[in-house]
């Protein structure tokens, strides 16, 4: 019964050290990184929602954005639903 409870003691610790913390800084990493991403929005940035989808910005308000998704189609959407800014490759 001791025995169990000190391997619980010993365990839980490592566990957490090993598993859980690397997970921990890795998703407040990758928080970092939308965040970076949300607060550099400009108009006339192409981007890609969290809902697959593409768009340019038109116009870039304090909690949403406004994003031409066709030609004359303009949908508002929360900063939060960008997922990244599409590079325009040079290959075209």
């Amino acid at each position: 019964m001791l025995l169990g409870i000190l391997a619980m003691i010993i365990f839980i610790p490592v566990f957490w050290a090993l598993v859980i913390r690397p997970q921990q800084k890795e998703q407040a990493r990758r928080e970092a990184e939308h965040k970076a991403v949300v607060d550099t929005l400009e108009p006339g940035e192409r981007l890609e929602s969290f809902s697959g989808i593409h768009g340019t910005i038109v116009s870039v308000a304090d909690d949403t954005v406004e994003v031409e998704i066709a030609d004359g189609v303009v949908v508002t959407m929360a900063r939060l639903a960008i997922s990244t800014k599409i590079e325009e490759r040079e290959d075209r």
